[in-house]
């Protein structure tokens, strides 16, 4: 919406997402123009339809059909030549087992005449162990293979393992081959029944369902052109297609609109009025998070601030919108640097009035009242919010909102750092090592419960080669991977041992880029505020 500027009524339907809808200079009165409405179907005969889907369908279920059929056939032709070799195939293991005697050459003369007597016998030959032909019966067939079927078996009783001949058969396979040809034209004859059977219905179908709604729906855009508001009746024996009946409701809510066409340019008007106004609001609410962004960063520490700290420093904010509920503060005060992130409830424009709370509130603490323990500063940051807030047990109306927050006071002199959090913890990489210093559990802030922990001070000694990070949790708590999984502060700690020979600066650099490549596509779900500082024992 920013930037979008006053809605004009030519620019309406593209704003709204109404790609490709015409419009007209007159507001709609070609709408009206005699004949505008059936212009789509001038010149058309309706009975048509149903002659293009028949011959659009026909072939297809033509085709189908006869394949269909076809398949049936070739499959049942297929078996009756299977069941015929078997057949044969008998014929021939039974010839030759009655032949299986040492002078079966001086006696198969029966025994090939009744393979003879078979109707679609052609052929049979004798030969013996050698290959040598002993008998002949029938005449040797020729021409294609498909139209016979020959079988052969072998004549038991020889020297040895080897047989004492072979019978060759040959049967005729031309009655089944003419059987496939007759059912061929019986499927040839129901494929075209059927077609002219689904051409009917087809026919019938089409008139009852398509072409008589339509007829009723260009009757109805005729009068609707003399402006005599018709609708299209839906109901009735000769009810249309889903299709149809939604061009026909669509038809009659268009009627219905444009009856009340003086109450639609009004509301097109008032569209206008309503987008110009809210890309005003719009504007003014992005110049006003933009001003407020400038204020937030004013409340954070400057460059001068980061760079008179005494440390060696790299720090990294990035609101989740324009303004963010994360907030940090580094200063030297009295000898001792004093580091403190908070994370406070929320992100956006309600997070960043929390941090400016915090930012009060944290000046007059070190600075009016002088406090430089971490646990005691977090203790009178607690006050303070709850007293800003109003969540005391017996005030009415208090929120439930508060912080987590760290604080860390760098001695530099003394070689200590002394660390105390309110739902925040500590990293500290030293070497190929991180340690994680947890604080207490509970926030700043918020409604109490009772099993409020004290918040207790940690002291650890620096010897200088200590990397020391304070972060807010949506650092670690980004989203993404194959798996889209949290990476949680093992893959933060992964991370920055993987870049800890860079600088301080290359380590944050290379922490965002890391972070944003598991991410990938997947959107940052809060802010993030991270202060990465090496202490120099003075």
């Amino acid at each position: 919406m920013r930037g979008a500027g006053p809605l004009r009524r030519g620019d309406a339907p593209t704003d709204l997402g109404l790609t490709e809808v015409p419009t007209t200079r007159d507001g709609g009165a070609d709408t009206m123009r005699p004949g505008a409405l059936r212009g789509a179907a001038r010149g058309r005969n309706l009975d048509g339809l149903a002659h293009t889907l028949f011959l659009r369908l026909s072939p297809v279920i033509a085709a189908l059909v006869l394949l269909t059929q076809v398949a049936i056939a070739w499959v049942n032709y297929g078996d009756q030549i299977r069941i015929e070799g078997e057949r044969a195939q008998m014929m021939a293991d039974m010839t030759a087992r009655a032949l299986s005697r040492p002078d079966w050459t001086a006696s198969y003369g029966p025994s090939l005449q009744a393979l003879g007597l078979d109707p679609t016998f052609r052929f049979a030959v004798l030969r013996d162990g050698t290959g040598s032909v002993v008998a002949r019966l029938g005449e040797e067939p020729r021409g294609r293979n498909f139209e016979r079927v020959q079988v052969s078996a072998e004549i038991a009783g020889g020297a040895g393992d080897r047989p004492a001949g072979s019978l060759t058969l040959v049967l005729s396979a031309e009655g089944l081959r003419a059987n496939a040809e007759k059912q061929f034209v019986m499927v040839l004859g129901a494929s075209l029944v059927l077609i002219l059977a689904f051409a009917l219905a087809l026919r019938l179908a089409v008139r009852r369902h398509v072409l008589a709604p339509l007829d009723r729906l260009l009757t109805a855009m005729g009068r609707v052109e003399r402006k005599d508001w018709a609708v299209v009746d839906l109901a009735g024996s000769r009810r249309p297609s889903r299709e149809i009946a939604d061009i026909s409701a669509a038809f009659n809510r268009m009627v219905e609109g444009l009856k009340s066409g003086d109450e639609a340019r009004h509301l097109l008007a008032e569209l206008e009025r309503t987008h110009g106004q809210l890309a005003e609001a719009n504007g003014l609410v992005m110049e006003s998070l933009g001003y407020a962004r400038r204020i937030q960063q004013a409340v954070l520490p400057g460059p001068d601030a980061l760079r008179h700290s005494g440390l060696d420093l790299a720090v990294l904010w990035e609101p989740l919108h324009v303004v963010g509920g994360d907030y940090f503060w580094v200063e030297e005060i009295d000898g001792v640097t004093i580091v403190v992130v908070a994370d406070c409830t929320g992100h956006g424009v309600p997070g960043a009035f929390l941090t400016l709370i915090v930012a009060t509130a944290l000046d007059r603490i070190l600075h009016d009242r002088g406090l430089r323990e971490p646990d005691a500063i977090l203790g009178a940051l607690d006050e303070a919010v709850r007293g800003r807030l109003r969540q005391a047990a017996d005030e009415a109306g208090g929120s439930d909102d508060g912080l987590d927050c760290g604080v860390c006071v760098v001695d530099r002199s003394a070689g200590t750092l002394h660390f105390a959090g309110a739902g925040l913890a500590l990293t500290v990489l030293s070497g190929d090592a991180v340690t994680r210093i947890k604080g207490r559990r509970h926030g700043l802030g918020y409604r109490l419960t009772g099993r409020e922990e004290v918040i207790a001070e940690k002291v650890l000694p620096l010897d200088g080669t200590e990397t020391v990070f304070l972060m807010t949790d949506g650092v670690s708590d980004q989203m993404g991977g194959a798996s889209r999984r949290l990476l949680g502060h093992r893959g933060v700690a992964e991370i920055l041992l993987r870049h800890r020979n860079l600088p301080l600066a290359g380590q944050v650099a290379a922490l965002e880029r890391d972070l944003a490549a598991h991410r990938g596509s997947e959107p940052r779900r809060d802010d993030m505020a991270l202060v990465a500082f090496r202490p120099v024992r003075t």
